[in-house]
């Protein structure tokens, strides 16, 4: 019995430090190819398929020998396209004013990966939570590195296209990740007998745009109107955005705000610059009553210029404009959708929503009483919630089409299913990085559960594949969970499949 114990002493620590060079020297760079094929009735019997490779949680702070070799295995496999679902950052710090050398470092090495995989139909690319930075417009500049280099950057965006024939919809939603305890929801509430948007507290930003633009090109030179009122003022702030560039993607657009200082309202712009001697309003507002306000914007060919004015509810409405502003930066705003802005510990609403345009068009009108109580309106996406766009992305899309989604996040396929779309895309969870017999992974941060960590999953109609990611956070280790790329093979059922035999 001394003999055995002894034995376990000696050998225990001998084969925990041989699992620990495993886990760091050997299984984070065992890159599996995962090869599957899913069969479809929408795609037509001489269809010959689409090859596609997922991989996701590059987490890269340099180009390696490994970076180097997952790009050829990938490239040997000869994709039709290829699809990435986010974190290609390597910490969630670099996103910021003060790490901007060092993430344009990084952004040098992402792009150096990406344009050299090869794909005769395209590269196409959603984000993750390591891709934003507390305020977006930081992370603006990862987005127009990859539209720079012809890499279909899905952010909130759908693509129809061909491929070898067959028309496909491939569509991405963001996902920043911020907890939800730090940004507010926005959700229609009755007020009085009267609907109303709301939001509640929030430590961040808490911004919802309209975001079913049509035609791009009418959403400019435009009046905004509406009310708006918030139960307290010295601690939180409110107010409305407008050519706001959020249905692209970007965290831009000019901003009518009071800003949470007991303040009076005020131009403030977000991703861009303005001048002029009379941004501010001089209108403040009081807790629990009902104020109007009303913005003019106009493109002109050498800069953008908009006038506010802010009034309470039941009162003339003033004359003159009380605020004017010009941007003739190099980032101005041309166009854009409207939105509304909520900060801090009061209770926030807003009503009446009216944007007109100069030829007297209605673009919006929204009072929010066709709208269920509790609900979302379907054509409004929070900042901090992506989900909210795949109904929209699906508005005008024939069901008859094959759709994919690239969700960074496996937890956006409880709202897929409900609009029956095909195929989903996610990553984040690294397949849990660490598995152990038996247990699985240690550590699950999706809502989903452990079952939905990796691999593809059944969700009615809708199929859901996780991919177990490149790269590693928190500790280098990998143990039962090789990094993966994955090969699917998208082919046509076959005439049996389709009887039913």
């Amino acid at each position: 019995m001394n003999k055995i114990k002894l034995i376990l002493v000696i050998s225990l620590p001998v084969i925990f430090i041989l699992v620990m060079c495993y886990a760091y020297f050997i299984e984070p760079y065992n890159i599996k190819v995962s090869k599957i094929d899913i069969h479809s009735p929408k795609f037509s019997l001489n269809f010959p398929g689409v090859k596609i490779v997922h991989i996701s949680d590059l987490h890269i702070n340099r180009i390696s020998d490994y970076e180097i070799k997952v790009a050829d295995t990938i490239n040997r496999l000869e994709p039709d396209i290829i699809l990435l679902t986010g974190d290609f950052f390597s910490n969630l710090k670099i996103l910021e004013t003060t790490q901007l050398d060092t993430m344009r470092k990084e952004i040098k090495y992402i792009l150096n990966f990406i344009t050299s995989l090869h794909a005769e139909y395209g590269i196409f690319v959603s984000r993750g939570n390591y891709d934003f930075s507390n305020d977006k417009e930081i992370s603006d500049l990862f987005i127009q590195a990859l539209e720079n280099k012809g890499i279909y950057t899905l952010t909130n965006l759908g693509i129809r296209m061909k491929i070898n024939n067959e028309p496909l919809y491939i569509c991405g939603v963001d996902f920043p990740g911020f907890p939800k305890s730090e940004v507010a929801d926005f959700c229609v509430s009755t007020i009085n007998e009267n609907k109303v948007l709301q939001s509640l507290f929030s430590k961040k930003n808490s911004c919802s745009h309209f975001f079913n633009i049509k035609n791009v090109l009418v959403w400019k030179d435009y009046i905004y109107t509406g009310r708006m009122r918030l139960t307290e003022t010295e601690k939180s702030g409110i107010g409305i955005t407008f050519y706001s560039q959020f249905y692209r993607g970007y965290d831009k657009y000019y901003r009518l705000r009071q800003a949470g200082n007991g303040g009076t309202f005020h131009f403030s712009p977000h991703g861009t610059t303005i001048s002029g001697d009379t941004f501010d309003t001089g209108f403040s507002p009081d807790k629990n009553t009902w104020i109007r306000f009303k913005i003019e914007c106009n493109t002109l060919n050498d800069y953008t210029e908009m006038c506010a004015k802010v009034w309470a509810d039941f009162s003339p409405e003033p004359k003159e404009w009380s605020a004017f502003a010009v941007d003739s930066s190099l980032t101005r705003l041309k166009t854009g959708s409207v939105g509304v802005w909520s900060a801090g510990s009061a209770k926030f609403q807003f009503d009446d929503l009216l944007v007109v345009s100069e030829t007297g068009d209605t673009l919006l009108y929204e009072n929010f009483e066709k709208i269920p109580p509790e609900s979302n309106p379907q054509n409004w996406v929070a900042y901090n919630y992506g989900y909210e766009a795949i109904p929209v992305l699906l508005q005008d899309v024939d069901p008859a089409l094959f759709t994919i989604l690239l969700s960074h996040t496996p937890d956006y396929v409880l709202t897929a299913q409900k609009y029956d779309i095909d195929l989903v895309f996610s990553g984040h969870t690294h397949g849990g990085q660490v598995r152990l017999p038996v247990i699985g992974p240690i550590f699950c941060n999706i809502t989903l559960g452990r079952k939905y960590m990796q691999g593809l999953h059944d969700f009615n109609k809708t199929k859901l594949y996780v991919t177990r990611g490149i790269g590693t956070v928190f500790f280098p280790l990998r143990l039962f969970c090789p990094p993966e790329i994955t090969l699917i093979h998208l082919l046509p059922e076959s005439s049996n499949e389709k009887n039913g035999k």
